[in-house]
């Protein structure tokens, strides 16, 4: 077990947050990728990656078979990033979806 991984299930509160996050499932982070597409065939994403006291968050944005492009990448809280998260979903139209890279 990594050390990140064995600091964030040390903690119970840690462990839910991540199971919130989408980040925790069978021993493993992982990461949690938020969607939308956009007029011209391209996809708006942001990744959240987590880490043993904060997590990653990458934005950008993809149209195959460019490269993607990283516009913003910032490291958050755990609580910063569940309240991120939710207002991506409510407001911004985001939507859960699979890795696109």
């Amino acid at each position: 077990m990594t050390a990140g991984l064995h600091a964030l299930t040390c903690s119970r509160g840690r462990l839910l947050i991540a199971r919130l996050l989408g980040l925790y499932r069978d021993d493993h982070l992982e990461s949690l990728w938020l969607v939308r597409s956009t007029a011209d065939g391209g996809t708006e994403y942001v990744c959240f990656r987590g880490a043993s006291e904060s997590v990653e968050m990458l934005e950008g944005f993809h149209l195959p078979p460019q490269m993607p492009f990283i516009k913003k990448r910032r490291w958050l809280n755990r609580s910063e990033a569940l309240s991120c998260r939710q207002n991506l979903e409510r407001s911004e139209g985001f939507r859960h979806g699979s890795a696109l890279f």
